[in-house]
């Protein structure tokens, strides 16, 4: 949880939020319309629930990052947790009381963990009693699919506003690969990234974690990253 407290309850259950993700390197399959909305949300705290509805790998985690690193004072009053680390820790870190904008990642991977769902409907009501704020949820699925013990979860989370964050396309997937290459100081070609894309797919966490590969093999055979280099490396 992000506390003023000079021992961070995230720190020191392990919890890291990414300090080199932002808006920098995100792309979206809508052209930023999902962006515009929740940082318009974010600005007007205007006691809403936004539900992000979207498959693993299309950015649901870096766009919660990017949003958490806008905010002023993100420590003082923003809530950022990605309850995928929760359920294999302690109910406890989604037990304290809500700031005004929460933002939690992964609700779905609570569902069936009946603590679980105790401690997140209770932090959605405490949130909810403040009657100020902005409280972002994301899922893979919509949230009437979700199965959770407590079918109340389902509801509160199905009253929302619903915005479905698609896979990226080759093109703009090539374009995202580009901008973190940048920002990482590798140099890529885009025509290089959009062959890596088409070789291997579109899960933008297994191509990062592709590109680090291969940045740390252009590292040690002293080689630049092109597209004979990748097939060696990969075995293409």
């Amino acid at each position: 949880m992000i506390e003023t407290k000079s021992i961070n309850p995230q720190e020191a259950f392990g919890f890291r939020i990414d300090d080199d993700i932002n808006f920098d390197s995100f792309i979206s399959a809508d052209d930023g319309y999902i962006v515009a909305t929740l940082q318009k949300a974010i600005a007007n705290c205007n006691n809403e629930l936004y539900f992000i509805v979207g498959p693993y790998g299309c950015g649901k985690t870096h766009l919660l990052t990017a949003l958490f690193h806008s905010i002023k004072i993100p420590q003082n009053n923003a809530f950022f947790l990605d309850l995928n680390f929760v359920k294999n820790v302690s109910p406890k870190l989604i037990s304290d009381e809500p700031r005004n904008i929460m933002l939690l990642d992964n609700i779905d991977a609570v569902a069936g963990d009946s603590d679980l769902e105790l401690a997140l409907f209770a932090l959605f009501n405490r949130w909810v009693d403040r009657r100020h704020g902005c409280f972002i949820a994301t899922a893979s699925c919509t949230a009437d699919k979700i199965p959770f013990l407590r079918k109340d979860l389902n509801t509160r989370f199905a009253n929302g506003v619903s915005l479905f964050l698609n896979r990226l396309d080759d093109q703009k997937c090539a374009d995202a690969i580009y901008k973190k290459a940048a920002i990482r100081g590798i140099n890529l070609d885009i025509k290089t990234c959009s062959y890596l894309v088409k070789q291997t797919n579109r899960d933008m966490p297994s191509l990062v974690h592709i590109l680090d590969k291969l940045d740390k093999a252009s590292l040690q055979a002293k080689h630049e990253i092109t597209i004979p280099f990748i097939k060696k490396v990969l075995n293409i």
